[in-house]
C-alpha cells in the first residue's frame, strides 16, 4: 500500500504555499526600502523645466521655484545655500518629514551687474554636514 501520486501532490501543494506565505511575511516584516536619497531640482515661474530666464534685463526680477522632497526613509533637516559666483545671498533652513516635499519660490533679483554666463547655485546639505548634498545652477546673462 504505497502512497498515491494524489496524495503526493497534495503535499507538494501545501509545502509550496507554507514556504510562499513566510516567505511573504518575511518580505513584509523586514522589507529593507532600500537607500534613501532626496529630490532637488529647479522649476521656472510656471512651475516647469522649459522656460528659465537666461537673457535678463539689467536690474530684472524672475521668479524661479526651488524643490526638495525627502525620500531618506525618515525626516530630515536641509540647509539650502544660493550663491552667485561663490557669493552667499540667501539661506534656507527646512525640515521634511520622509516622503514630504516643499517648492520655495525663489525671486532672482541680482541682475545688477551686466555680463554673460553668469552662474546661480543652489546648493543642498543635509543637517550636520560640510559638504554639499546636491546641487543645481542656472547660467544667464545680463544685458
Amino acid at each position: 500500500m504505497g502512497i498515491s501520486l494524489n496524495r503526493i501532490i497534495k503535499l507538494f501543494l501545501c509545502i509550496v504555499l507554507v514556504v510562499s506565505l513566510v516567505s511573504v511575511v518575511y518580505l513584509v516584516v523586514f522589507h529593507n526600502p532600500g537607500e534613501g536619497y532626496t529630490e532637488f531640482y529647479l522649476l521656472d515661474y510656471d512651475e516647469n523645466i522649459t522656460d528659465y530666464p537666461i537673457n535678463l534685463s539689467s536690474g530684472s526680477v524672475h521668479k524661479l521655484i526651488l524643490g526638495i522632497k525627502n525620500q531618506e526613509h525618515k525626516g530630515m533637516d536641509y540647509t539650502v545655500k544660493v550663491k552667485k559666483e561663490d557669493e552667499l545671498i540667501t539661506e534656507y533652513n527646512i525640515s521634511l518629514e520622509d516622503k514630504k516635499s516643499i517648492e520655495i519660490p525663489y525671486f532672482m533679483d541680482c541682475t545688477r551687474l551686466k555680463g554673460e554666463n553668469q552662474t546661480l547655485n543652489f546648493e543642498l546639505y543635509k543637517s550636520g554636514e560640510d559638504a554639499v548634498y546636491r546641487k543645481v545652477f542656472l547660467r544667464f546673462n545680463v544685458v
